[in-house]
């Protein structure tokens, strides 16, 4: 499977350690690619948790689908918190995209993109858990010597202003000793500044 991937991460510093669990899940024979012009495959990490990103994760993803329609991409993928909150209306509001993938999707970006190579239309929602006991590899994106460290997910309060926990799940922590030992990965590979 060689082709060129261009990932478009919107949204909170979770969203961007997502995006980067993704990148390091990308197959070695494929290349990550920065421009649009230059992509087999678009992967847009979306936003749902205010009006405005939503509106900034449609735009987007329609912005990137005229270039799908030009036929310079061949396949679009939408993952994270819009598909999540949104799973039962966006394949018919939004026909253009080829998948539609979960939080979680960084677990499936493989199978993913296999089905993608073959031209397969289907939507992946795997189960949204916080991973403990290892250390989930990421492609660190962000400017060194920084790097972000997701220590929980979801809520469990409920507000009904909120809508973390209809996207992001129930409270769940991730234990001191997971998070010293991605400090410390982090750390072996130049991070000074969590």
């Amino acid at each position: 499977m060689s082709v060129k991937i261009g990932v478009i991460s919107l949204g909170c510093v979770k969203n961007s350690i997502d995006t980067e669990m993704m990148l390091a899940s990308i197959p070695q024979e494929c290349e990550i690619v920065q421009r649009i012009e230059d992509a087999d495959i678009m992967i847009i990490n979306t936003c749902a948790f205010i009006d405005p990103a939503k509106q900034e994760s449609i735009d987007t993803i329609l912005d990137v689908a005229e270039y799908k329609k030009k036929g310079s991409l061949k396949y679009l993928i939408v993952t994270g918190c819009l598909p999540e909150r949104y799973r039962s209306s966006l394949r018919e509001l939004i026909p253009e995209v080829d998948c539609f993938a979960g939080i979680a999707a960084y677990k499936a970006l493989p199978n993913i993109l296999k089905d993608a190579v073959s031209d397969i239309t289907k939507d992946y929602y795997p189960e949204a858990e916080l991973e403990t006991g290892i250390v989930v590899p990421r492609l660190i994106t962000s400017p060194k010597p920084t790097a972000y460290i997701k220590i929980a997910e979801g809520c469990d309060n409920r507000c009904a202003y909120c809508a973390i926990p209809s996207i992001r799940g129930k409270f769940r922590s991730r234990t001191i000793e997971d998070i010293v030992a991605e400090a410390k990965e982090l750390d072996a590979l130049g991070v000074r500044e969590l």
